[in-house]
């Protein structure tokens, strides 16, 4: 239990550090680049991540996920991630004038061209954070990841000023990844498997043809927004709801990618030794609920002060849409765990099954809630989002004996202690109008009082965070005293 607390604080401070750099690096873009160029390079981002889900095709999971790995298993999923990444690679490549064409975008050409190299890289990056992370090594993957982050920034930024324009950024994400590749290969260097094998991959290949689709669809959540008005509309519109989209995902995801990047090897290791998995899972979701259910709210309440610190007025717009997107998430925070629960029982099939669903749902209500505006597109995400808790809990309760009871039940504290700290924030806005504040000022009140509130709520709701908090809190203390 120690390894994977330690796992988990290092996935955590890692993540955070990473967003934290790339917080300074959006807000450095942002008044370094105009909102059509930012959305210029939004819609062939959302292009890129979306394939870049498809490039391992399991092979991660299934070195994660097995019982033993031997230099077989390691070689065979070099050859899948191989054929994959390559064959990605060369798509991106031969197909960039087609793709940039469908947006009316001709720019987008070089860029694809520039952001498909990267595929040529990725398998040596893959295979060796998976073997990090099944041995539950998260502080050298984060270190990894911080290096070559902040490489990508200084890229990035001098090639802005040599007026790149938005081909800067994806220079910068190719030297990023050229650095994480050499990093990750020096860091997993007692391993000295490289070679890759192509035969015998279909036991990789059918769990990853599941596990992969899956991670395309869940992505498709945070890049379909920019490419149906990439299609429909502008790039400035584009970068005006990326923004807000932006803003909300560097809220939640420094904890939910914590989290996911532990939670795979962590079921996976719970499942193996035989635990009641679905009390597992409960004490989990409450676990991560009670952290970034108020963090959201919180956040969303703020957009406005938050958009004009990090980005400036000209963004305005995107608060509201940031607001909305904040419950949208609060949502899916209680589905988050469901995939990795799903595929440490082996129900690769049933996951996938939803997924296609809810990505031609969200498809469908994005296509039609964008003749009314950006402002409104949210309300997809958020119908969304609630058909997909629904289809969840249904499945869970069949598949792993998941009482519906139970979990709901489990959620009260951490809703309570959301609504305290909703109330808290409103009286906040109250006594200092976030809308003509200033927003350093609101950024500082906020500060000093929600983390001593959320602290204190969550003692008397007796929650388990608030005894891992003192737990860490104990430890840095000692470490001082040392």
């Amino acid at each position: 239990m120690s390894s994977i607390r330690s796992g988990l604080i290092f996935a955590f401070a890692g993540k955070y550090g990473l967003k934290v750099i790339n917080l300074l690096s959006t807000v450095l873009i942002a008044r370094l680049l105009s909102p059509a160029e930012i959305g210029t390079f939004a819609i062939a981002s959302s292009v890129v991540m979306i394939l870049a889900e498809v490039k391992l095709l399991g092979a991660s999971v299934y070195l994660i996920r097995a019982d033993n790995v031997d230099e077989n298993k390691i070689r065979k999923a070099y050859g899948l991630t191989f054929l994959m990444c390559w064959s990605i690679a060369l798509l991106l490549i031969f197909g960039s004038g087609s793709i940039s064409a469908f947006f009316n975008q001709s720019s987008l050409q070089n860029v694809f061209i520039i952001l498909a190299l990267s595929f040529f890289l990725a398998p040596y990056i893959s295979i060796p954070d998976a073997l990090l992370a099944r041995r539950y090594l998260f502080k050298t993957i984060s270190a990894i990841s911080l290096i070559s982050v902040v490489l990508q920034l200084i890229v990035t930024i001098v090639l802005i000023n040599y007026d790149y324009s938005f081909y800067a950024l994806a220079w910068g994400q190719l030297i990023g990844m050229l650095s994480r590749m050499l990093l990750s290969l020096y860091f997993t260097r007692d391993i000295k498997v490289y070679i890759p094998s192509f035969k015998g991959l279909g036991e990789i290949a059918k769990l990853g043809i599941y596990t992969s689709a899956a991670h395309v669809l869940r992505r498709f959540n945070y890049t379909a927004a920019d490419l149906v008005i990439g299609k429909m509309g502008t790039p400035t519109e584009v970068g005006l709801f990326s923004r807000g989209m932006g803003y909300i995902d560097f809220v939640s995801q420094s904890v939910l990618d914590g989290v996911g990047a532990i939670s795979q090897p962590y079921m996976s290791d719970m499942k193996r030794k035989g635990s009641d998995i679905s009390n597992v899972y409960i004490k989990a979701t409450v676990l991560l609920c009670s952290v970034l259910w108020p963090i959201l709210i919180v956040a969303g309440i703020a957009a406005l002060p938050a958009i004009r610190l990090l980005f400036g007025t000209q963004w305005d717009v995107a608060a509201p849409i940031a607001f909305l997107l904040s419950i949208w998430l609060s949502i899916k925070v209680m589905s988050f765990l469901a995939p990795s629960l799903l595929i440490a029982f082996g129900e690769e099939s049933i996951m996938f099954k939803r997924d296609i669903f809810l990505f031609f749902l969200l498809l469908s209500l994005l296509i039609y809630f964008y003749q009314y505006g950006i402002a409104v597109l949210p309300f997809a995400f958020l119908i969304n989002a609630l058909v997909e808790l629904l289809l969840t809990i249904i499945i869970l309760s069949f598949k792993v004996n998941l009482s519906l009871k139970s979990f709901f039940l489990a959620l009260t504290k951490p809703l309570l202690l959301t609504i305290c700290c909703l109330v808290t924030v409103k009286v906040v806005d109250y006594y200092f109008d976030f809308a003509i504040y200033s927003p350093i000022g609101v950024f500082l009140l906020l500060l000093v009082i929600m983390p001593p509130v959320w602290l204190v709520v969550a003692k008397l709701l007796n929650l388990t965070i608030y005894f891992e908090v003192k737990n860490v809190l104990t430890k840095v203390k000692l470490l001082n005293l040392k």
